[in-house]
This record gives C-alpha cells, sequence and structure tokens, in this order.
C-alpha cells in the first residue's frame, strides 16, 4: 500500500530544485561574461610600448655575437730552462718596445757561458802554438838549407877546378866523378829540403784552419749562449698591451713555455660565431656593423670555418679603418652583436622590434586606432637587430603595441584608457 510523502519531505525536494537551478544560472552568467570579456578589454596606455610602421631603407642581417680582439696578438715563450725570478708588469698594462717585462734565474745559462769562454780560450791557445811551432821550424829548416846552399857552392867549386886539372892530368877520372856525384847529391838534398819545408808550411796552416773552425763553431755557441743569456732578461719588442702574463714568481719554467702575451693595439678584428644553418647565406668579403658605446662600425667577413663545438660556424670580421680616437675606445675580449648583411631593400616598411612577436612570418598584433586596439593579422619577415621588415597587413603610420601584452592576446579588441 502507498504512502504519501510528508510536507517536510516535499519542501526539502523543492528546495533542491530551487538550488540546482540557481547553480545553473550562476553558470551561464559567469560564462557569458568570460565570453563577453574575450572580445572586449581595457588597459592603461602608461603600461604598454608602442611604435609606429615608418617607411626607410632596410640593411637586411643576420646577427651573430662576437669578441673584440687584436689583429696580432705575441707570445713570449722562454728560450731556457729557468725559474721566473721577478714579474714587473700585469694583465692589462700598456708597455713600450723594449721594456723589461720580467726576469728569469741566469745561472745554468751563465755557467754554460764561462765553460764555452774556456774552450774558445784553449781553442785560441792551440793556434798560437801552433803558430809558433810552424815559425820554429821554419827557422830550422832555413838554417840547413843555407848550410846546403854553401856545400853546393863548395862542391860545385871542386868540381870545376878537377875538371881542369884533368885537361893537363892532374886529377883522376875517379875523383872528377866522386865530385860530380857530390854536386847532385847536395842539389837532391836542396830540393827535398825545400819540398819538406812547404809540406810542413802547408800541413801546419791545414790544423790551423782546422782549430779556426772549431773556435768558429765555439764562437757561434758562444754567441746562441749569449743570446740565451740575455733572453732570461724578457723585454717588449713591440708596443701593446699586456693581454696575459704569467705572474708565480719562483715557479719553474720550461724552454718553449709561454711567459707572456702582447697586443697590438694599433688593429682589431671580431671573432664571431653563427649557428651552421645560416652557412648559405654567408659569404667571404660580405658587409658587416656592429655597434660599441654608442657608436657604429663596419668591417667585412673574413673567413668562415667550422667551429670547435657542432652546428656552429667560427667567423672572422676585419674591421674598416679606424681613427685613433676609435683605436683608444675599443677593448678586446669586449662582446659585441655583429650584423652580417645579407642585402639592401630600398623605402622597406618596418617596425621597432619588441616582446610583442616571436620571430618571423604570420602573427597577430594590435593595432591602435584611437581609444581601442583592433588584433590584426600581419605577416613579418626577418630585418636586422633593430627592426622587422613588415610584408603584409599594415600600413606606414600605422600604431602597434610592441610590449609583452600575453595576458590579454587572445582578446580581438582592446580599449585603450
Amino acid at each position: 500500500m502507498d504512502i504519501p510523502f510528508s510536507q517536510q519531505a516535499l519542501q526539502q525536494k523543492k528546495l533542491k530544485k530551487v538550488a540546482k537551478y540557481s547553480m545553473m544560472a550562476i553558470a551561464l552568467i559567469l560564462s557569458f561574461f568570460a565570453i563577453a570579456s574575450s572580445f572586449t578589454n581595457s588597459i592603461n596606455r602608461a603600461d604598454i610600448r608602442t611604435a609606429h610602421v615608418i617607411k626607410q631603407d632596410l640593411k637586411i642581417s643576420l646577427s651573430a655575437g662576437g669578441i673584440i680582439v687584436p689583429v696580432f696578438e705575441e707570445t713570449i715563450a722562454s728560450s731556457i730552462e729557468s725559474h721566473l725570478i721577478k714579474v714587473l708588469v700585469q694583465a692589462g698594462q700598456t708597455v713600450t718596445v723594449g721594456q723589461t717585462l720580467m726576469q728569469l734565474d741566469t745561472n745554468k745559462v751563465q755557467l754554460e757561458l764561462e765553460n764555452m769562454d774556456e774552450k774558445i780560450s784553449l781553442q785560441e791557445n792551440k793556434i798560437k802554438t801552433r803558430k809558433l811551432e810552424l815559425n820554429k821550424n821554419l827557422n830550422a829548416f832555413k838554417g840547413r838549407l843555407e848550410l846546403l846552399a854553401v856545400d853546393l857552392d863548395s862542391r860545385k867549386t871542386r868540381f870545376y877546378r878537377l875538371d881542369q886539372l884533368k885537361n893537363i892530368g892532374g886529377a883522376s877520372a875517379h875523383d872528377l866523378k866522386e865530385a860530380e856525384l857530390n854536386v847532385k847529391r847536395t842539389q837532391i838534398e836542396i830540393r827535398q829540403l825545400e819540398q819538406t819545408i812547404k809540406d810542413s808550411e802547408a800541413s801546419t796552416v791545414a790544423e790551423i784552419e782546422g782549430f779556426k773552425l772549431e773556435q768558429s763553431i765555439l764562437e757561434k755557441s758562444r754567441h746562441e749562449k749569449l743570446r740565451l743569456f740575455e733572453s732570461a732578461t724578457v723585454t717588449a719588442s713591440r708596443n701593446g698591451l699586456v693581454s696575459w702574463v704569467n705572474n708565480e714568481e719562483g715557479s719553474a719554467i720550461s724552454k718553449g713555455e709561454a711567459l707572456i702575451k702582447i697586443a697590438d693595439t694599433s688593429s682589431f678584428k671580431i671573432e664571431a660565431t653563427i649557428s651552421d644553418f645560416y652557412s648559405n647565406q654567408l659569404w667571404q668579403g660580405m658587409a658587416t656593423e656592429f655597434d660599441y658605446n654608442e657608436k657604429q662600425y663596419s668591417g667585412k667577413l673574413q673567413s668562415i670555418i667550422a667551429g670547435e663545438q657542432e652546428g656552429l660556424l667560427s667567423l672572422t670580421i676585419t674591421i674598416d679603418s679606424l681613427t685613433k680616437s676609435q683605436l683608444t675606445e675599443l677593448r678586446q675580449k669586449q662582446r659585441v652583436d655583429v650584423a652580417l648583411i645579407t642585402k639592401e631593400q630600398k623605402d622597406a616598411l618596418v617596425i621597432e622590434k619588441g616582446p610583442f612577436i616571436n620571430g618571423s612570418g604570420i602573427q597577430k598584433v594590435f593595432v591602435i586606432n584611437q581609444q581601442e586596439a583592433l588584433r590584426t593579422q600581419v605577416t613579418i619577415a626577418s630585418g636586422n637587430r633593430n627592426h622587422y621588415l613588415v610584408k603584409q597587413g599594415l600600413s606606414a603610420g600605422d600604431e602597434i603595441i610592441i610590449s609583452d601584452i600575453t595576458s590579454i592576446a587572445n582578446l580581438n579588441q582592446i580599449e585603450i584608457n
């Protein structure tokens, strides 16, 4: 048998229905305002940054990060194995040619130099001794030669006398023959002694020349040792700036080890890197520009090589002729953004860069018209480091919001207060 609902139960059921419909109504109202807000909103002009579309000549470029470096940087290395005694300059200091930079220990090379001096002195003594011996031997030979000359005259006289006596029967044929042989024997002895003198003189001269050659080799070695000794006092070979220095006094130094680097501040270049994605847009000799200390500098792309890091290209950029004031302003190791100019476009529509868009292609921007900004579809292309190139959707004079308005980017219309 059916049991009728009580009055209380009916009342509760009715309240539940009212509550349900009330929630649905609130949800509909909120949705309405949400939808309405997607079509209109307001923003204060003081909270945004704007720029006008302008028409001007545009240098379209790629951007590369670079570092200013000197065109030439000399590294002075140690010529000897030594110790670093004293450092007289520090990194960043300007030096002039001939200025003393540091001092190495010279004890070892000085000892070698003294030993070389002793060897040269010994060689000089050998030469003097052989010259004295040659003179002594030559004097002795000349004395013997003079005596033989006297003997030859005496024997020739006896031979002539016996030859005359033979004609009158006063001398035998045997005595005459013996006298003739004595003359010939003496002549042979003279010739042999003269040849001995020549041979002895030639031999001694050759020996002395050998000693002189050895002395010349020793003197060249001494000259090299002297150069090494003098190199222990490290001096600047040019005017420039100390870019790096080993300032660890007392440390051991190996032969060939770098001691100091001096940068030539009379000319600079830029070493830059860029993604190899742009390799087909780069060429040697392309024009470049960069800003430094609110001044613009120009240059040329000199070389393009694969970078040490995969996916990057290393670029060397020369800087066009600099004035003295510009040279004093530029500082090595300073970072700059370099514009690699790919082409120039006359009377181009451009807009100042800002966070209002991200990259090129079809974009949505807000164009201000009096007290409102309307979302407009435009086509943007890459320009340079300061401007975008407007290809479609905007006209010269249009005012665009270029600040970051991500929070309201989905709106179609914005009121400008």
